[in-house]
C-alpha cells in the first residue's frame, strides 16, 4: 500500500454488493454494555475480542450479510469472484491469509514477485514501455522526496506533459489510491505508519470468503440500520429501524463516506473538528466492472496485469481502468476504474460501465471479443450507501485529521475501521483497528 516499486500494486480493499449469506446468530440482549454499529472487518472483529474478554456486546449491521468491503459471489459467474476485496496485502503478517493456511481448507498462494504485464498503445504491445515505466518511477520517486509534506501530488510530479503521463497518473492514482493526484496527500501517501510490508497472496475461494469464514461465529444483528446515536446522557441510545438500543458505550466503524453524509444523526452535535475528519479523510472511488469470456485470456497467466495507453480525462481524472487478467486462479477479466472518473462513471449507471470497460478492451483485441462475451457484472460502491466510496485518504493539507478521526468522544463513542487503521485502505487493517479499539474498551 506504501512505498510501492513499479510492479508491485499493493491495491487497497474495496466494498463488497452481493453474496450467498451465511447465517448469523442474533445477539438478544436489552442494554449490553457495548454497541458495535458495522459488520465489516473491524466491527467483526472487535465484537469478537470483546465476546472473548467477556463483555456483552451487540454488534448490528445495516445491510443482509457480513464482511463489508470484503465480499465473494459464487453465483453470478460460477465460480468465485471478489467484488471488493481481492488482494491480501503484507501476507506473510495477513491474519487472514494465516487463518487460510491453518484452517487448510483454502487455496491460498504468493503473487510473483515480479508482476506479469503487457503494455499496450491501442491495439498492438507496445516498444514504449520504458518511457512509461520512467514517467511512473519519476512520479514515485517525487512523491517519495515530498513525502513530509502535506500537499497534492499534483503539484509536483514531473512529465505531466508526456504521452504516458495520463497511464501513470491513472496507476499511481485511482488504481493504487481511488484518487485522483489533486485529492490526496503526499505525506498521507508516503508517512511510515510502522506496517510491515510483504508480498501480496491470492485466495482462490474469494478473499470475502476467507473473512466470512473467520467470523462465521460472531454474532450479528443484520438488517438494522442506524439513524441517531444520542450520546447527551451517562451512556448511548441508538435509534434504529427497528427501534431503540442502549449501551454504555459505542464503536462505530462505518465508513467516512457515511458519517459525512449526515445519515447518522448525532445528538448533540460532534466537535467542528470531528466532523470535518469525516470529509477531510474522504473516500476515494474504485469501482469493479468483470467480464468473462470463453476463448479470450484462456492461455493467459493468473494474476496478469495490463497497462494501456490513456488519452482522455475527465474532469482531472485520467478516464481509464486498472485491468487484472484471471485474478486469484479465476477465469476472469476484471476491469477497474478509480478517481472522479469512476464517480461519474457509476452516476451514468451499470450499461454505461460496461460500455466503457468493453470498448477500451476492442480497443486492444479488436470488436470480435464481443462474441465472446459470456457474462459481465458492475460493482458500483461509488452510489452504494452503506459506503459512499471504496477506501479513505486524506485530502491535500488535511494529514492532522488522521489523529482527529480516531479520538473518542465523550468517553462514550469510539471510531475503528479502515480509516482509523495503521495500516489504512486495508481489511487486515481494518480488522485490527477493531482489536485496538476494544482493547481501549476492556
Amino acid at each position: 500500500m506504501k512505498n510501492k516499486n513499479r510492479r508491485n500494486f499493493l491495491i487497497k480493499s474495496l466494498a463488497g454488493f452481493t453474496l450467498a449469506i451465511i447465517p448469523k446468530k442474533v445477539f438478544s440482549s436489552s442494554e449490553p454494555e457495548i454497541i458495535v454499529i458495522g459488520a465489516g472487518a473491524a466491527g467483526l472483529a472487535a465484537t469478537e475480542h470483546l465476546i472473548k474478554n467477556g463483555k456483552s456486546v451487540l454488534c448490528i449491521e445495516a445491510s443482509n450479510r457480513i464482511g463489508g468491503r470484503a465480499i465473494t459471489d459464487n453465483k453470478i459467474f460460477s465460480e468465485p469472484y471478489d467484488l471488493g476485496a481481492l488482494w491480501i496485502e503484507n501476507g506473510e503478517t495477513n491474519p487472514f491469509k494465516i487463518y487460510g493456511v491453518n484452517q487448510g481448507s483454502f487455496n491460498l498462494y504468493k503473487e510473483r514477485s515480479e508482476e506479469m504485464y503487457a503494455v499496450y498503445n491501442g491495439t498492438k504491445k507496445t516498444s514504449q514501455e520504458d518511457e512509461l515505466w520512467k514517467i511512473y518511477d519519476g512520479i514515485e520517486a517525487s512523491i517519495a522526496k515530498n513525502k513530509k509534506k502535506d500537499i497534492a501530488p499534483i503539484d509536483i510530479v514531473p512529465f505531466q506533459d508526456e504521452r504516458w503521463f495520463n497511464t501513470a497518473h491513472m496507476l499511481v492514482g485511482p488504481w493504487e489510491m481511488g484518487k485522483d493526484f489533486y485529492n490526496y496527500s503526499c505525506k498521507d501517501f508516503g508517512y511510515d505508519y510502522g506496517v510491515q510490508e510483504s508480498g501480496v497472496w491470492h485466495c482462490s475461494e474469494g478473499f470475502g470468503t476467507l473473512v466470512n469464514s473467520m467470523y462465521q461465529n460472531v454474532p450479528v444483528q443484520l438488517n438494522t440500520k442506524v439513524k441517531e446515536i444520542d450520546w447527551s446522557g451517562p451512556g448511548v441510545k441508538i435509534e434504529t429501524n427497528k427501534g431503540t438500543l442502549k449501551s454504555q458505550k459505542c464503536i462505530i466503524t462505518v465508513s467516512t463516506g457515511v458519517l459525512g453524509s449526515g445519515q447518522i444523526k448525532f445528538t448533540p452535535n460532534l466537535s467542528e473538528d470531528k466532523q470535518e475528519s469525516f470529509s477531510k479523510i474522504s473516500m476515494g472511488h474504485y469501482n469493479r466492472i468483470a467480464f468473462k469470456f470463453k476463448k479470450l485470456f484462456k492461455k493467459s497467466s493468473k494474476d496478469f496485469y495490463l497497462y494501456y495507453k490513456v488519452n482522455d480525462k475527465t474532469n482531472n481524472s485520467p478516464k481509464g481502468m486498472g485491468i487484472t487478467i484471471k485474478p486469484s486462479d479465476s477465469n476472469l477479466c476484471i476491469c477497474d476504474p478509480g478517481g472522479n472518473f469512476a464517480l461519474e462513471l457509476a452516476k451514468e449507471g451499470n450499461d454505461a460501465s460496461i460500455d466503457f470497460a468493453l470498448n477500451e478492451l476492442k480497443k486492444i483485441f479488436g470488436n470480435k471479443i464481443q462474441k465472446d462475451l459470456i457474462q459481465s457484472h458492475v460493482a458500483d460502491w461509488s452510489t452504494n450507501e452503506n459506503f459512499l466510496g471504496a477506501w479513505a485518504s486524506a485530502q491535500p493539507g488535511a494529514f492532522e485529521y488522521r489523529g482527529i478521526l480516531k479520538q473518542s468522544v465523550g468517553d462514550r463513542l469510539y471510531f475503528a475501521g479502515e480509516a482509523t487503521a495503521a495500516d489504512w485502505g486495508t481489511v487486515a487493517g481494518a480488522a485490527q483497528s477493531g482489536i485496538n479499539t476494544a482493547q481501549k474498551l476492556i
